[in-house]
């Protein structure tokens, strides 16, 4: 899955008032919250599942039941 700022670059207007920049902000946060509060469950999973294809992490080395030489 790619990232919004990989597929375009987004330029906002400067002709817009703090007003009008605060309103389209608070427009997003709710858009955002609603987005969340419908789609959590299948967003989890898929981001999950997009994180555990990306661990590169290595495997344990030792058992957890070795005994400690020292």
């Amino acid at each position: 899955m790619s990232t919004l700022s990989e597929q375009f670059t987004l330029l906002l207007p400067d002709y817009w008032t703090p007003q009008q920049a605060l309103a389209i902000y608070e427009l997003l946060n709710e858009l955002t919250e609603a987005i969340w509060n419908h789609y959590q469950i299948p967003m989890i999973e898929l981001l999950t599942a997009e994180l555990d294809q990306h661990n590169t992490s290595q495997l344990d080395l030792f058992d957890f039941n070795d005994t400690i030489p020292f």
